[in-house]
């Protein structure tokens, strides 16, 4: 079951950090199973996990990479192999290099980094839903902007019904409201993704 947080319409709602840290311990044995998760975002990933009863026994690696996003979510692909797709083991690889997108995973608050870490996460549940070549499918759809576009805000959706829809808007508001990321990588947040403004209205 997921941590639950009180909730109003008016206000920002926050999970609190110090509070999450204290149960470490009970989160990491309810939830870090098969989980390879680096010390530093222990407890946000933990956090985000707790929205996903289904990934519980799910193999997932979290790994700091140079990469041109933020983060992203991938099958690692000889596990596509498997028949099972219980047997799959899937990556979520996190930027914090300063040569890349210059916003750094590290810098953004608790919980703006539980909002993307469920975003992410909503990828894999998406993934662990599909055949080899519907994910294969899923991958080759990422070459037309639109289908992006469509199914990226569609996982928005997902994390804004999973009750964390103001931690993904604190995400997105370290991104286009901050001056770390390039002018560049902001415009093609707003084209790809759901608005600060979108999210918070669809929290109304």
């Amino acid at each position: 079951s997921s941590l639950s947080f009180s909730q109003s319409n008016h206000q920002i709602k926050k999970i609190d950090s110090a509070q999450c840290a204290e149960r470490r311990t009970n989160l990491n044995s309810t939830f870090g199973a098969n989980k390879d998760i680096p010390s530093e975002i222990q407890i946000a990933t933990l956090v985000a996990l707790s929205y996903f009863p289904e990934l519980i026994s799910t193999n997932i690696c979290f790994k700091k990479a140079e990469i041109k996003t933020s983060l992203n979510a991938q099958p690692k692909i000889l596990s596509l192999l498997f028949r099972k797709k219980s047997k799959r083991k899937y990556i979520i690889r996190y930027a914090d290099n300063d040569d890349s997108t210059k916003v750094l995973f590290k810098d953004a608050s608790f919980n703006a980094r539980v909002g993307v870490l469920a975003h992410e996460l909503n990828h894999i549940m998406d993934f662990s839903s599909k055949n080899i070549f519907g994910v294969i499918g899923r991958g080759l759809s990422y070459a037309s902007k639109k289908k992006k576009e469509k199914f990226e805000k569609k996982i928005d959706q997902m994390t804004i019904e999973l009750g964390l829809g103001w931690q993904l808007y604190a995400w997105a508001v370290y991104i286009l409201e901050g001056d770390t990321a390039t002018e560049e990588y902001k415009e093609f947040k707003r084209e790809i993704y759901l608005e600060p403004e979108e999210i918070m209205s669809a929290l109304k």
